[in-house]
């Protein structure tokens, strides 16, 4: 009864459009899964036939003395099973062949679309639910593919088969027994009911339990800094018990279920020996005709009882086809415009804000009315206190949102008509903490340029004089980065971060305050490193310490989204107040 487990409520309102939907998805292996159903037709036909092949050798061969007979069944019945091996084994693998193609080909669409949605849709969506997608959603469905729809396409064609093979043997037993299976039916639906309402509580409970999990594993500093393990302890207790009531329901479902089915087995035995016993000591039916009703009952049992557990498997991967799918129909708000066309290269790298507003929620504007220019080849540090703006500032650089008002461009092009290939060559990003993917380090430096040759890779390090700790590496660029880049130090992962911004060589770089959770002597290597990458370029620095606003050629202090102080550092100092005091607040942080 393990197929229950994937039960739940998983009710589809339109099946007929998502599977034909799904179809059109897996057109491409239509001819493969005919073959696995003419696979699975003739394994069904073969089993069903065997039967008949024993009724032979009791009425022609025991009932009349004929071992010649006897032997001729016996044969036709080995051969039955060795055909009904093949055939099954075939259809068993070609079932999962089918099925993990059409999943590999939808794994991989969803992760491309994924990949390309934007940043308005990660700021809503939660990382566990399009993990979700990717994992439990896909294991329902790889699961269904691999072993629920075979069961389900063999045990129906073995219900219909039996059903005809009974009444063709002897139609008034035929209908004794049909009446049994109604009732089994009706016990079958009931329980898949009252199954499917339990497994819902399950997998809702199950979700409660793994949050539960995760927030006491991820924030288990936080719990041992406040000496909290015991009251999480007990707020994962709680989440538990929960847990375990709903699975104790499921248990209640099964507990009747089955006895109840062993009791209607027992109770169809009884009728066809009864009803077929008669038959025979009438001369009405043979003994071998009798014997074939027993074989075919049990397995008519059998199916119904499947087909019950794999039906809940079958909603399972339904509901998880519908999810992927939504998600498939997810738009990305920031979209690259008909006609959009390549920057010229290479670029000058002047920016400009035209009137530009921005909120991340309609009613609650970050940036209003915000006009800016900035020269090609200037450092401009932006400032402010938190929720300021300074971030928007670089994510509409970054082209992560677009703007609700007003206009971003670059060489007085609005970035809204650019390509998103020329954008990103010509603008790149490095945050406070930039990400390294798991490979080498050589993988790392050429992310943004994958043609990129190992002579630029060490022209790049030694520009920015890191080649001599690259060299020290055990296996210098064939390093292994390993999972974010673990296996380096902070300062050791911003460095790679602007090594694979400079071999881009992009006209303008934003920064993050990239070295302002680096201590004092990384800060040094890394601004180094920095003054190298920057020189020539543009620079939009979002500065969250003195030191960036004081390197910066300019100062643009941001309030409320809109610039209340533009300069340089000294001058802002000497005729700015708010400026001048946020330097003291500052320096007084320093001290």
């Amino acid at each position: 009864m393990r197929y229950a487990q994937h039960g739940g409520d998983f009710k589809i309102r339109k099946p007929g459009p998502l599977l034909i939907r799904a179809g059109r998805l897996g057109r491409h292996l239509a001819w493969p899964a005919i073959g696995a159903l003419f696979a699975a037709i003739v394994a069904t036909a073969a089993r069903l036939l065997g039967p008949l092949a024993v009724r032979a050798g009791i009425d022609d061969g025991i009932a009349t003395g004929d071992t010649g007979m006897i032997a001729r069944a016996a044969i036709v019945l080995m051969g039955l099973l060795v055909v009904q091996y093949f055939a099954q084994a075939i259809a068993q693998f070609s079932v999962a062949w089918v099925g993990e193609r059409y999943l590999k080909r939808l794994r991989a669409d969803v992760f491309h679309h994924i990949a390309h949605l934007d940043m308005p849709f990660y700021d809503k969506a939660k990382t566990g639910v399009i993990v979700s997608r990717m994992t439990s959603d896909i294991e329902a469905m790889t699961e269904f593919a691999n072993e629920g729809a075979v069961m389900a396409l063999t045990n129906l064609l073995t219900i219909v088969g039996v059903a005809i093979a009974m009444l063709i043997v002897d139609p008034q037993l035929a209908f004794v027994v049909f009446g049994v299976i109604v009732v089994l039916i009706v016990i079958s639906i009931i329980f898949q009911k009252q199954a499917s309402r339990a497994y819902a509580n399950i997998r809702e409970r199950v979700g409660g339990v793994l949050a539960s999990l995760q927030e006491g594993i991820t924030g288990v500093r936080v719990v041992q800094a406040f000496t909290r393990q015991t009251e999480q302890a007990g707020t994962f207790g709680r989440v538990n018990e929960h847990y375990f009531d709903a699975n104790m329901q499921a248990a209640l479902a099964i507990s009747w279920y089955f006895p109840v089915v062993a009791f209607l087995r027992v109770v169809g035995l009884a009728l066809v020996l009864f009803v077929g016993g008669r038959n025979v000591i009438a001369g009405e039916m043979t003994i071998g005709s009798l014997v074939v009703f027993l074989l075919y009952l049990d397995w008519f049992f059998q199916p119904i009882i499947n087909l019950a557990n794999v039906y809940n498997l079958m909603q399972a991967a339904l509901a998880a086809l519908a999810k992927l799918f939504g998600l498939l129909d997810t738009p990305a708000v920031v979209q690259e415009r008909p006609g959009a066309f390549d920057l010229v290269l290479p670029p000058e790298g002047g920016l400009s804000f035209e009137e530009t507003s921005f909120g991340y929620d309609p009613e609650l504007p970050v940036i209003t009315g915000l006009n800016l220019n900035i020269p090609p080849g200037q450092r401009v540090a932006v400032v402010g206190e938190t929720g300021a703006g300074k971030s928007t500032i670089a994510k509409l650089l970054m082209r992560f949102y677009d703007p609700t008002g007003g206009v971003v461009a670059i060489d007085g092009k609005d970035l809204r008509d650019l390509t998103f290939e020329s954008r990103s060559a010509a603008i790149t990003l490095i945050p406070q903490d930039d990400f390294l993917f798991n490979g080498t380090l050589r993988d790392n430096f050429r992310y943004g340029k994958p043609d990129a040759t190992d002579e630029e890779i060490w022209n790049v390090c030694r520009a920015m004089g890191i080649d001599g700790w690259v060299r020290e590496l055990p296996e210098q660029l064939d390093t292994e980065v390993r999972e974010r880049g673990s296996r380096f130090s902070a300062g050791e992962r911003q460095l790679v971060a602007l090594g694979r911004a400079f071999l881009v060589e992009p006209a303008v770089i934003v920064l993050d305050e990239a070295t302002s959770n680096l201590d004092p002597e990384t800060e040094v290597e890394v601004e180094g490193a920095l003054r190298v990458l920057l020189a020539g370029r543009t620079a939009v620095v979002i500065a969250h310490r003195l030191r960036s606003a004081q390197r910066a050629d300019r100062v643009v202090m941001i309030d409320r989204g809109n610039i209340i102080a533009d300069g340089s550092h000294d001058e802002l100092v000497a005729t700015n107040a708010e400026y001048a005091q946020l330097v003291e607040v500052w320096e007084r942080g320093l001290a």
